[in-house]
């Protein structure tokens, strides 16, 4: 006898959207690509600019260990805090148990292999961690909420925060 309420139903075909990545984006609502490279292409050259004036406070392969304990790597996009947990460029949070807190509020429950949802809502799921991760990523991207540059901007303004010395923090303003 199958208990399914008109709630987990909806939960389930909301997973279900969000695993297999089904997008009905229509032609309105896509950006325009070409401006949108022009603008992260940009983005790319200020932030690399910045980075080679901070070039001293980074180590041999671009990271940078802040004062907390915490370690920032930009090719990975990725930080990690001093307890193992992982910070990624969709300002999602991987705990030590493989479990995941999307930006969105949605969570994975690594141990319950559970979706629960920021609506309160919560299903039970076969999917590994890896899959449920990506799947949150994806809604978040899909989202508007993924930033490529997330990591390194973070990075750049905890060598600020951490260095009060560098010259855009000690230049009078008029």
């Amino acid at each position: 006898m199958c208990l399914m309420t008109s709630s987990n139903i909806r939960i389930v075909a909301v997973l279900i959207l969000i695993i297999t990545s089904t997008h009905f984006a229509t032609a309105q609502t896509k950006p325009d690509k070409n401006k949108t490279e022009r603008e992260s292409a940009a983005e790319a050259s200020q932030l690399a600019a910045e980075l080679a004036t901070l070039r001293q406070y980074l180590d041999k392969d671009g990271g940078y260990k802040d004062k907390h304990g915490g370690y920032y790597n930009p090719k990975a996009g990725t930080y990690t805090d001093k307890e193992g947990g992982i910070v990624d460029n969709w300002l999602g949070y991987t705990y030590t148990d493989g479990s995941y807190k999307s930006a969105l509020g949605d969570y994975w429950d690594a141990k319950t292999k559970t979706f629960k949802l920021a609506t309160g809502e919560s299903a039970k799921s076969s999917v590994t961690a890896e899959e449920a991760i990506r799947a949150l990523r994806k809604n978040v991207e899909e989202n508007d909420g993924y930033d490529k540059y997330a990591t390194v901007k973070s990075m750049i303004q905890a060598i600020k925060i951490d260095h009060l010395g560098t010259t855009e923090n000690t230049q009078k303003h008029p």
